[in-house]
């Protein structure tokens, strides 16, 4: 196995979580949310809750309603599945907690 000079976290979050946080910054509530981003509430509760990614028409009407840059969005959710994929690929146990956050298991 060749050996990767690169940085992996202990712990990696789904942007659900983030989604999660702001929403409750803005006092907005998940069917409101869904109300104004024209998102079915139940994606938006499996988003929130990693369980669903965040696909590009997601992270173009979250900046519509959050402003926050859908380059943002985006990332995050690439970070997340390439965290996940190599943490998996070199052999490691994936723990999730709270629905969003992975941790390694030794």
């Amino acid at each position: 196995m060749t050996k990767r000079n690169e940085y992996i976290p202990q712990t990696v979050s789904h942007p659900g979580l983030t989604l999660r946080e702001k929403l409750e910054e803005l006092g907005m509530s998940q069917k409101e949310f869904a109300v104004r981003t024209g998102k079915p509430e139940q994606t938006i509760v499996k988003v929130i809750n990693g369980e669903n990614s965040l696909t590009p028409d997601m992270a173009v009407q979250f900046e519509s309603v959050l402003g926050i840059p859908t380059n943002f969005w985006l990332k995050r959710q690439q970070n997340y599945d390439e965290a996940v994929m190599l943490l998996q690929s070199d052999g490691l146990f994936l723990k999730k907690r709270n629905g969003q956050s992975l941790s390694l298991e030794h």
